[in-house]
């Protein structure tokens, strides 16, 4: 959902169009869209890390074996590549 506050209105939950609809300038339109992207690929990342990596660079630390270390780096790349932020899309 996207959220815009322009000229003392603030918009919750419309899209792109219907902003535009509205009278809310494109370029504002674009930054709420970006930064709407930003915080989903964040919040999918921070869920993913805390489900899939987390425990492996605690596995890691625990055993200290290049193998552990590799195999925690391994899939904070994968969660990454699945998730890329939208600067590097």
């Amino acid at each position: 959902m996207i959220k815009v506050e322009h000229a003392g209105v603030e918009y919750y939950g419309a899209n792109a169009a219907s902003l535009l609809e509205m009278g809310v300038p494109l370029d504002i339109v674009t930054a709420a869209v970006a930064a709407r992207a930003l915080a989903d690929a964040q919040a999918s990342r921070r869920q993913a890390y805390a489900v899939e990596s987390d425990p492996l660079y605690l596995e890691w630390q625990y055993d200290q074996t290049p193998e552990a270390e590799q195999a925690w780096r391994d899939k904070v790349a994968e969660i990454k590549a699945r998730y890329p932020l939208p600067a590097e899309a």
